[in-house]
């Protein structure tokens, strides 16, 4: 991967899995005044090394989702050295070389044949005259993860970045032959979640956003007014899934927590991130909001992620009236 000149740039943890930049100091976090990404995800959710990913972002702005921007998309290959504590090596966290790398609004690559050494259980081969590498740790739920860069350099509000980070299957290692049997037996490759419908609900009782021009689902809302905005998640969302358990060397079930960060281009939010967590039934999760006092369009997006790094989007409009 070629690399250019250094630059500062935003990158989330790898529990978030995706980036928001925000422009202003002080600023809630779930406020969108200015182009902003809000996703970058793979689809599947996990693959293994070779298998084929398909990477999009969620680009939210004052007028609403951007549909027609391009990124630059790059695979970072170099795994992050024990000496940085950033999300991703400072070598991949600089804008790429427009030459090496693709340009659209989605991204498909494979999974690199040596993930699973590079970002993974399995110890790279060490370089000619270098030390053993130790392999890396696992996330809590024993994931591993590749960065994948995309560079949006043409906005009007200046270049944003980003990285999504795609789960990798790997092989249980350092396991007794035991648990690695049980473990390839029980593993299954996680699934993104999803958001059924997302409902308004205030003095007058619940309400749907509807589709009335068979694109962007629209609620109405009077300027001034408290309400409670429910998503109702897909059944399944949170995954039952397998665990290797180092201390017990055994595998054990696991439940994904979710969370759903929110962003509105007006009025405010109780909370900028609602969730379920690991072991709740809850089937929907909810935030309260208050309108603007003037009248007009709001935008509404949720990005709901599972613990083992599945994201979903969902984009709506509200109407304030006076």
């Amino acid at each position: 991967m070629k690399r250019i000149y250094g630059r500062a740039i935003c990158v989330a943890s790898l529990v978030v899995v995706s980036v928001a930049c925000k422009p202003s100091v002080g600023q809630p976090p779930y406020l969108v005044t200015d182009t902003t990404l809000l996703a970058a995800y793979g689809s599947p959710s996990e693959v293994k090394p070779n298998a084929s990913v398909t990477y999009s972002f969620l680009l939210g702005s004052p007028a609403g989702t951007v549909t027609d921007a391009s990124a630059f998309w790059d695979v970072c290959e170099t795994p992050k050295p024990p000496s940085e504590s950033n999300a991703v090596a400072s070598a991949c966290a600089q804008p790429p070389d427009a030459g090496a790398t693709s340009v659209g609004q989605t991204f498909t690559a494979a999974m690199p044949s040596k993930a699973c050494q590079l970002f993974g259980p399995i110890a790279p081969t060490p370089a000619p005259g270098q030390p053993a590498v130790r392999p890396r740790d696992p996330d809590s739920t024993g994931g591993y993860y590749l960065p994948v860069q995309l560079w949006l350099p043409n906005l009007l509000s200046g270049p944003a970045e980003g990285f999504g980070f795609e789960r990798i299957s790997c092989n249980l290692a350092n396991a007794p032959a035991s648990a690695i049997t049980d473990f390839n037996g029980r593993y299954q490759p996680n699934v993104a979640p999803g958001i059924d419908h997302t409902d308004v609900v205030d003095a007058s009782g619940t309400r749907p956003f509807e589709s009335g021009d068979g694109t962007v689902q629209t609620v109405n809302v009077s300027a001034g007014d408290s309400v409670q905005i429910e998503a109702a998640l897909v059944p399944g969302s949170a995954e039952t899934f397998a665990y290797y358990d180092a201390t017990t060397e055994t595998v054990v079930d696991q439940q994904e927590s979710l969370h759903l960060s929110w962003f509105v281009t007006g009025g405010t939010f109780e909370h900028d991130r609602t969730g379920v967590a690991a072991g709740d039934s809850s089937t929907s999760t909810s935030n309260r909001w208050t309108a603007p006092l003037q009248p007009g369009t709001i935008y509404l997006w949720l990005v709901l992620r599972d613990s083992r790094g599945g994201v979903a989007t969902k984009s709506y409009a509200i109407a304030v009236a006076p």
